[in-house]
């Protein structure tokens, strides 16, 4: 696919505010998440909070969500306008909110940010650690059942001024021998490296429902590095002890990996290395020097 990774030039600043954390405690002042208008000069986040006075429940959360910011406060309402509630549920420590088609509308970095405002806005409600978003009774297009929590948003480096990054992850569709990705948003600083940051999260597995991990359990990254386009990629031993069985299973681990990381816009090819050895075959695959991005 093309590159589906957009390095953002927002500098995020998002401090969590008291009460946002997952399954705030009761009694905690409550906040509003929503977009900052990226017209206005010096912007330097990308989400920010408005007081909340309300009463504190799912419907009146979602409801003010809704009804968008205050005019005058420097921010959008990441919800599309026409946007209704149709139902919610809490069950367990998850909240569960249907939308109506206006949010189904929304694809990409558009649809990753509604669902943070969502997610932690629900959040600081007391035993609401996760939030499900389902449009009509379905997954919106972009995904397969996601639960966000406030803990999705990385912040690293945060007395430094951050970067927002999007990446596809890349995993298995449960059942079937082809791969599906779902997006994720990190937030680096200059010490971070991307490429680390995004195989790390694949090693970490996927959050949409009906994905599987394709990497064997207990695969670590040694170093990621890019250079003229190509990301070097040092795994462990772990990669070559738990190679599938079938050219086809044995095609879906590398590509889950080269797709991954060529969605970076600075990743053209991955050159993949076992225990600093460069892999020259993988099973019945043989790799014939970096890979390159996927058509």
């Amino acid at each position: 696919m093309s590159k589906r990774i957009c390095l953002l030039l927002w500098a995020v600043a998002l401090l969590l505010a008291p009460g946002c954390a997952p399954g705030g405690a009761a009694g905690e002042e409550l906040t509003l998440w929503f977009a900052v208008d990226q017209s206005q000069q010096g912007v330097s986040s990308a989400l920010a909070t408005q007081p909340y006075e309300g009463e504190g429940t799912v419907p009146a959360l979602v409801q003010a969500l809704l009804a968008g910011p205050e005019p005058g406060a420097g921010l959008t309402n990441a919800i599309p306008a026409g946007t209704r509630l149709l139902d919610w549920r809490v069950e367990g420590t998850v909240a569960y909110v249907d939308l109506s088609q206006p949010y189904g509308d929304l694809t990409g970095m558009a649809l990753t940010l509604a669902d943070y405002c969502l997610a932690l806005t629900l959040t600081q409600l007391e035993g609401v650690e996760q939030v499900s978003v389902t449009v009509n009774g379905s997954p919106p297009p972009d995904r397969t059942g996601r639960l966000f929590s406030a803990d999705d948003v990385v912040f690293s480096g945060v007395e430094e001024e951050p970067v927002e990054l999007s990446a596809a992850l890349y995993f298995r569709r449960a059942g079937t021998q082809e791969l599906g990705y779902e997006l994720r948003v990190f937030l680096l600083t200059e010490h971070d490296d991307p490429a680390l940051a995004v195989l790390e999260a694949l090693l970490g597995g996927p959050q949409d429902e009906g994905l599987e991990p394709v990497l064997p359990q207990g695969l670590e990254v040694r170093s990621a590095r890019v250079e003229n386009g190509v990301c070097r990629v040092d795994f462990s031993h772990r990669l070559l002890e738990r190679i599938p069985a079938g050219q086809q299973e044995q095609e879906l681990v590398i590509d889950s990996i080269v797709n991954t990381l060529c969605s970076l816009d600075t990743v053209d090819g991955v050159q993949l290395l076992v225990e600093g050895t460069v892999l020259e075959e993988y099973g019945s695959l043989h790799l014939d020097g970096p890979q390159p991005e996927p058509a």
